[in-house]
């Protein structure tokens, strides 16, 4: 979607606060949404344009393709986030197989005595997640360098970086979402 900033009537920056998108969205969700005049696929552009700006990953590539150099989304990570990959896959081995446990448990006793360990199991993600949301924060802490850049190869792999930054980070909280 290449008019993602066209349809909420935003400047093409990559650094946008929240608040200015959600305050755009709104705005354009007075004339868009189908309660006020619109149609449905007007709605669903503009929440498809919302999506698209509210993701960083999502966002650079955008913001890259619109200057004529979009960055290739396959390729690898950095290598220092290959730790957090594993450190990330291991949580969710163990937390699966803690819900697993759970869902065979056949009485309220056997669920009281797992309490203990879905609680830790639930602090151990909420600080993965928290640690994804540091390091997204991190990446997206060089958009306005990006913006002065000319060399786009540093913000495509930062691209890449945040793709699989936010997959970890949804994956993460649908996790915890099952250990709640």
């Amino acid at each position: 979607m290449s008019n993602a900033y066209q349809i909420l009537r935003l400047e093409p920056r990559l650094v946008i606060a929240d608040e200015a998108l959600r305050d755009a969205f709104r705005e354009a969700g007075k004339q868009a949404h189908p309660d006020a005049g619109g149609g449905e696929g007007e709605f669903a552009a503009l929440r498809e344009a919302h999506a698209l700006l509210a993701s960083p990953s999502r966002r650079l590539r955008l913001w890259l393709e619109l200057r004529g150099t979009p960055g290739d989304p396959r390729g690898t990570v950095a290598a220092e986030l290959m730790d957090i990959f594993a450190e990330a896959g291991a949580m969710t081995q163990q937390a699966e197989a803690l819900i697993r446990k759970r869902d065979a448990a056949k009485s309220a006793l056997v669920l009281a005595m797992l309490e203990g360990e879905t609680q830790d199991c639930r602090e151990a993600v909420e600080h993965m997640i928290s640690r994804l949301e540091t390091r997204i924060g991190a990446e997206c802490a060089a958009f306005p360098e990006y913006e002065l850049s000319a060399a786009p190869e540093a913000a495509a792999q930062a691209a890449r970086n945040l793709a699989f930054l936010e997959k970890w980070r949804a994956g993460m909280r649908a996790t915890f979402s099952r250990l709640v």
